[in-house]
């Protein structure tokens, strides 16, 4: 009687990693959970390596899950068996997701969902069970991008920097990329010529708790809704003020939901005796000085922002980051919409060719091939 029955074909996997051309599918869920990202990159290998965009589309969440994402993200609300039930579920909602698109791919890279992000304890947290994914979608699965950067006591991000480096600034020391999500995150060259990227602080997630809570939205379209507001500027000088110590920190350095959120709002009085659209202003303010002061501080020579993410959308915070001084130019909508769940596939492209970036932006001991492999046998 045979005791075991071979599954697995380690030299046809490898053989499939080796090829100079794949098709990677790039999922990509970030802090704001209002959504899947998805996006379809073909990688080929020449003289150097060049990237086709093939397909992306984003599935947005339904309410009540998207509310039981953010629930794991508060420790007051959240356990053990919450977070762990949660685990399961997120992964067997995205391999829905990534089904119904019937994508062809080589194999998948699956960020997970972060609900918890501690780099200065030594840790990191991202749901979605990729082993669910690895056997829903009966394709190999890189995942766990950011866990061996933490254990070499690195924060773990911003790892999207390595795709702003190879695709979108390469060498220009005065352009930086800038993503705006529920963070914002730079990725620039320092006057050394290294490599540098880091939160600047929040991005969309102080605007989008104040449009929730005290306006009764979704989100503020366009800047709309903050364009009617007038800034407060004993308010604004409280909020920079509290964060003087992490803009004169030194990057590496990354930040998160567990920071600014309702708490931070109510710990400098935000939410007292301020009309909604008063304070909505004033947060917007706030987060394009905060990547004014960074810059300042640590990238004084960068003249020219390339925004991604959904940030650039709103149009009162671009006009504010224009009238601190700098160039801003918006890319092309998928570029916006995509850029990191194309990171993500790049991360996972160069972990099957065994790869890791020359230069590490994340304060970590040394360089790695960032991932861990998920298999559908």
């Amino acid at each position: 009687m045979n005791l075991f029955t071979k599954l697995g074909d380690w030299q046809r996997l490898l053989d499939t990693f080796e090829k100079k051309q794949h098709v990677v599918l790039g999922l990509m869920s970030g802090t704001s959970a209002d959504g899947l990202d998805i996006a379809q990159v073909r990688f080929s290998w020449g003289k150097q390596l060049s990237f086709e965009l093939m397909n992306a589309v984003t599935v947005n969440y339904e309410p009540t899950f998207r509310e039981k994402i953010i629930k794991a993200y508060d420790k007051n609300s959240s356990n053990v068996e919450y977070v762990t039930l949660l685990n399961y579920e997120i992964a067997r909602k995205h391999a829905e997701m990534v089904k119904s698109f019937n994508f062809q791919c080589d194999f998948v890279a699956y960020h997970g969902q972060t609900v918890w992000h501690a780099p200065t304890q030594g840790a990191t947290l991202q749901l979605g069970e990729a082993d669910v994914l690895a056997v829903e979608l009966q394709k190999p699965v890189v995942h766990s991008l950011r866990t061996k950067d933490v254990a070499l006591s690195g924060e773990g991000a911003p790892i999207s920097a390595y795709f702003d480096w190879a695709f979108l600034i390469g060498s220009d020391a005065s352009t930086a990329v800038l993503n705006i999500g529920g963070i914002a995150n730079v990725t620039a060259i320092n006057d050394r010529g290294e490599l540098i990227a880091f939160d600047t602080g929040p991005g969309n997630c102080l605007i989008d708790i104040v449009v929730r809570n005290f306006l009764n939205r979704d989100f503020d379209e366009g800047g709309a809704l903050s364009r009617e507001g007038r800034v407060n500027n004993g308010l604004l000088q409280r909020m920079l003020e509290h964060e003087r110590a992490y803009v004169e920190r030194r990057p590496p350095k990354t930040t998160g939901r567990e920071v600014y959120n309702m708490s931070f709002l109510e710990e400098i009085g935000a939410t007292k005796m301020l009309h909604p659209k008063d304070l909505l202003r004033t947060v917007v303010t706030f987060t394009a000085i905060m990547v004014k002061e960074n810059l300042a501080v640590h990238l004084p020579h960068v003249k020219r922002l390339i925004v991604t993410g959904g940030g650039a959308y709103n149009q009162t915070l671009i006009e504010d980051l224009s009238r601190l001084g700098f160039e801003v130019r918006i890319p092309e909508k998928k570029l916006i919409d995509f850029r990191e769940a194309m990171a993500i596939a790049f991360l996972g492209e160069l972990f099957v060719k065994g790869l890791a970036p020359s230069k590490t932006v994340t304060g970590a001991r040394r360089s790695c091939v960032m991932g861990k492999l998920a298999l559908p046998w």
